[in-house]
């Protein structure tokens, strides 16, 4: 038996151990990773507009003497 078969052999018997989620689990990770990044995207745009809003009538206004 070549190196490679005997590799695959043993790739295949450490497959089998795995304990794999029930598919009830796996849907429930999955819908807390999708909150989880609605609410970081959320975040995320809110603090680009707010910074955003403070750069343009604050902080460039100042550096360049315009008000």
């Amino acid at each position: 038996m070549s190196k490679f078969w005997l590799f695959l052999s043993s790739v295949w018997q450490e497959v089998k151990k795995i304990n794999w989620p029930s598919k009830k689990n796996l849907m429930s990770s999955t819908g807390i990773v999708l909150v989880i990044i609605l609410f970081v995207t959320l975040y995320l745009f809110v603090a680009d507009l707010g910074l955003s809003a403070l750069f343009d009538n604050i902080i460039y206004p100042l550096m360049l003497g315009t008000k």
